[in-house]
């Protein structure tokens, strides 16, 4: 057995009927010279095209008087005057529809008349059998809304209840976060050295550029990684491959120009972020993934003022001292000379020693006898040193 598909919503559907504006048009449709000529869309002519759509319910005030209207020429007029209908709708209670809005006048740029915007708005509204308020022109003021429409032009819509819109616009947030979650879910990499990122990994180009410089930087093509005596690192690193990769990677350099300028961007806004932070004031402790700080910023600023406090309090003691030192400049003092260093000492004596051993030996020439002259004799060893001349007392 087939299946017919189900009819759509009635918020989801556009109802048009030229048809029956051009029926309304005709000449034909009105007395001349007793009322005045049909005109597009007018007030006489909403309630008329409304009960022409799907949206309207024939069960209610309104269908039954167009119901009477196709055998009663009074009911006829009624229903096309709107002031007159709604009239008669206000004094008995029930399901009604009334117009509850009428086309704005909308200013135009040139100089001309405003014209309409050509939207109308119709309620659909039960009204209640209370009768507080009431008044001669409507003994049953209190109604309660049921739904709304719109005619724009010749186009009939069923406004979306508040629900529906609330309900739509949170549909479309979770199917755009729930794409959103499979999208990154499979981007978000983590390096020790650039942290988390929703980039590629290329780690694969990476890999194979640094196979290719190992290879080709080696002069024998083998023990690329052993240490060689007497080499640097430095240049083991660059033989390896490993110092400098963006040289490698010559096929590359679209990605690596993109991840530098990305490194770049992140380092200077790194550093307008934490230009008055230091690594030795509040140094980082634990691993990769897991860094914190040693010392709160409170306590950073504390330590930071304390410093500056005592920078203060020095420089103030050693004005202090000197002004001290000056006011006591002026009395004398006895400068007491300075001892010489002991090197000078010995210094002096071994050259005193040799010049009285000078002196000695000069005294001794003095003291020999001459060539053919007289001296006088030595004294022998253990005679007496006093000879006295006989005949002397």
């Amino acid at each position: 057995m087939a299946t017919t598909p189900a009819d759509p919503p009635l918020d989801e559907i556009v109802h048009r009927r030229p048809d029956m504006i051009q029926w309304w048009l005709d000449p034909e449709q009105y007395k001349p010279g007793v009322e005045p000529p049909h005109t597009y869309m007018e007030e006489r002519f909403i309630h008329r095209y409304f009960s022409e759509s799907p949206f309207f319910d024939p069960t209610t005030k309104n269908g039954l008087l167009f119901g009477q209207s196709a055998v009663n020429f009074e009911t006829y007029e009624l229903v096309h005057n709107a002031a007159r209908l709604e009239g008669i709708l206000r004094n008995r209670p029930g399901l009604e529809y009334v117009i509850a809005e009428k086309p704005l006048q909308v200013p135009t740029y040139e100089q001309k008349p405003a014209q309409p915007s050509g939207v109308w708005v119709l309620r659909e509204q039960q009204r209640l059998e209370d009768q507080t308020g009431a008044t001669r022109d409507s003994p049953y003021p209190n109604t309660e809304t049921r739904g709304t429409y719109y005619i724009v032009n010749e186009s009939v819509y069923q406004a979306p209840s508040v629900a529906d819109v609330v309900g739509n616009r949170m549909l479309s947030a979770v199917t755009s976060l729930e794409k959103m979650f499979e999208r990154t879910a499979s981007l978000s990499s983590f390096t020790p050295t650039t942290g988390h990122t929703y980039l590629p990994p290329r780690t694969t180009s990476t890999a194979t550029a640094t196979a290719g410089g190992s290879t080709q930087g080696s002069p024998n093509g083998s023990r690329e990684g052993s240490v060689v005596p007497g080499a640097s690192a430095d240049t083991q690193s660059l033989r390896s491959g490993s110092l400098a990769p963006e040289l490698a990677t010559a096929g590359n350099t679209t990605d690596n120009d993109f991840h530098t300028a990305r490194i770049l961007v992140d380092s200077l806004q790194k550093s307008m972020q934490f230009s008055e932070e230091y690594m030795d004031e509040n140094p980082l402790v634990g691993e990769p993934g897991n860094f914190r700080f040693t010392s709160s910023a409170a306590a950073v600023k504390k330590r930071k003022a304390d410093e500056e406090a005592a920078l203060v309090a020095a420089r103030k003691a050693k004005e202090a001292k000197e002004t001290s030192s000056s006011s006591t400049a002026a009395s004398p003092k006895v400068v007491k000379a300075p001892t010489p260093p002991p090197v000078f000492t010995e210094a002096r004596a071994a050259a005193k020693t040799d010049k009285d051993k000078r002196e000695e030996k000069k005294r001794r020439r003095k003291s020999r006898p001459n060539a053919g002259g007289n001296t006088t004799p030595s004294t022998p060893k253990g005679a007496s040193s006093a000879i006295t001349p006989k005949g002397t007392g």
